[in-house]
């Protein structure tokens, strides 16, 4: 027999050493390798009574997590799918990361909202959400009556914060997770941090946050206005959010049945000869376009 001070002052030394942060199972364990006989519940009773417990962790309420169909999102429409991550960056005359969170729409790729900060909090996600929910794009082309947003991210803990799930449901906004470990399924964003580190982190030495985020503001208007991109037909996000609502762009499928954007139109062949330059105004108005060529069963309709 032997008394529980004994006991207490053999646990105590066992997770003394840092990084040794047991739980009552492992401490049992050791217990045991030492020579003692004793049950888990008695080592249990005797760290919760001296304080020695790990903090009990509060996990996230994952009854209706919801984890993603596909690993693309389908092409819907615009900012129907909007997918959110966090990447460091380093400020390297501070010697510290900051966090950048974008809220990128994966139909037109336009990165909406963002913000670059030595923390992140589920709290500065939710002001981004309404940032997003605000946008004077988004308001301006996503349609009232027909509000279908899904925002896909990881597990990190900022993400799966349970204040943050409750100001979704408030705004009928879905929240998608991808599977653990498989960042491909947010391919888009992944790109996104690809051509960030590529364009604006290996070109850069930040001084400090300031002036990290006057940099990223600069990044951040030419990726939306200026910087053309293949996969939007060679149009930067903003150009083709106008084109796609304008009804110029549509989708097809090609022959592996991947859906692609495409033109609805192509332009006409008729030649200037002879024509006025009030006769080309007038042609270039009405009959820039010929309709013939492409197979409208090819071509959803414009959402």
């Amino acid at each position: 027999m032997v008394i529980n001070d004994k006991v207490l002052e053999e646990i105590i030394d066992i997770i003394t050493p840092e990084y040794h942060d047991y739980g009552y199972q492992v401490v049992t364990h050791q217990l045991r390798s030492r020579g003692y006989i004793i049950n888990p519940k008695k080592v249990y009773r005797l760290m919760k009574e001296n304080n020695l417990l790990h903090e009990k962790i509060v996990k996230a309420d994952r009854r209706n997590k919801l984890y993603i169909r596909y690993t693309v999102p389908p092409l819907e429409g615009l900012f129907v799918t909007v997918e959110a991550d966090i990447k460091y960056i380093y400020i390297h005359e501070q010697n510290r990361n900051a966090y950048l969170i974008t809220f990128l729409c994966t139909f037109c790729r336009f990165a909406v909202v963002w913000d670059l900060s030595h923390s992140m909090r589920s709290s500065q996600i939710i002001a981004l959400v309404m940032d997003f929910m605000n946008h004077p794009i988004v308001k301006e082309y996503m349609d009232p009556h027909r509000l279908n947003v899904k925002i896909r991210t990881d597990n990190g803990p900022q993400f799966i914060a349970k204040n943050l799930a409750i100001v979704l449901d408030e705004l009928e906004i879905k929240h998608e997770f991808i599977n653990p470990g498989t960042p491909q399924q947010n391919a888009h964003i992944e790109s996104f941090h690809s051509t960030v580190t590529r364009l604006v982190c290996s070109k850069n030495i930040f001084s400090d946050l300031t002036h990290a985020k006057r940099i990223f503001s600069e990044f951040y208007y030419a990726y939306n206005y200026s910087r053309v991109m293949k996969s939007l037909l060679y149009n930067s996000p903003s150009k083709f959010i106008n084109l796609w609502k304008s009804g110029v762009i549509g989708i097809k499928e090609d022959k592996n049945n991947k859906k692609l954007f495409c033109f609805r139109e192509k332009p006409s062949t008729l030649k200037a000869v002879d024509l006025s330059s009030e006769d080309l105004i007038g042609i270039n108005k009405s009959s820039i376009f010929d309709r013939s060529f492409i197979n409208q069963k090819e071509i959803s309709p414009v959402l």
